[in-house]
């Protein structure tokens, strides 16, 4: 998760850390979010029924059926940290030409805590649907190096649902597109979700039948992926 976590967090002790004001279905509208909302660090753009382009090399460890295990992300700071585990269940097919679908069906949710001072901010979200893109790892690939996604990248089927336990039980996203985790309920949310899950720029390795993904410069989460 991105620093802005932090300053995001902050945010919230201004607001009263009140969450009564953000009905079900969260932010309102098919805008595209900002680089600043969530944890990724672009955009979601395209719509799923486009055929994404040839990504170029692939190292062959990266192609396969995969499933993740894992996910995390923390930040942390004098004032506030914040910290995320589970997404377990995502499928993820890679092509030899780099063609990648993430299907979210069988996820199971994430969960985050966000700690300002004696206030704590708690809830999980997942997402549904599905992703289509294309990658590379660039010429001559071995068992780690570059996760570069080629866009256009296609959202339009994956949706996010965002439920808080604290400090006010409260559902803020509801099933919605993921170009609408903006505004008040991603900051109600500390703006954990990565609007770019699995196929946002960063690094790969691979080790046996383990692949891990880490975003580039601490943005977005880290996956844990096994050999499906």
């Amino acid at each position: 998760m991105r620093t802005s976590a932090i300053a995001t967090v902050a945010t919230l002790a201004g607001l009263g850390l009140a969450v009564a004001g953000c009905g079900e279905g969260g932010a309102v509208g098919l805008a595209t979010p900002s680089p600043s909302a969530g944890t990724g660090s672009a955009a979601p753009t395209g719509s799923a029924g486009t055929s994404p382009p040839t990504g170029g090399p692939v190292a062959s460890c990266v192609t396969g059926d995969w499933r993740t295990t894992a996910a995390s992300g923390q930040a942390g700071g004098a004032l506030a940290s914040a910290s995320i585990s589970g997404g377990d269940g995502v499928l993820v097919k890679v092509g030899p030409t780099g063609a990648t679908t993430v299907d979210f069906a069988g996820m199971k949710p994430v969960t985050f805590n966000a700690q300002l001072g004696d206030a704590k901010v708690a809830g999980t979200f997942s997402y549904a649907g599905k992703a289509t893109g294309t990658v590379s790892t660039g010429a001559g690939a071995g068992t780690s190096g570059d996760w570069a996604p080629v866009p256009p990248l296609q959202w339009g089927d994956t949706r996010v649902t965002v439920e808080l336990t604290q400090p006010t039980p409260a559902k803020l996203f509801d099933n919605v597109r993921i170009s609408e985790y903006v505004g008040d309920g991603a900051n109600r949310s500390a703006d954990v979700v990565d609007i770019q899950p699995l196929l946002g720029e960063g690094r790969y390795q691979c080790g046996g039948n383990t692949l891990t993904l880490t975003p580039k410069d601490a943005g977005g989460l880290t996956w844990v992926l096994d050999r499906a």
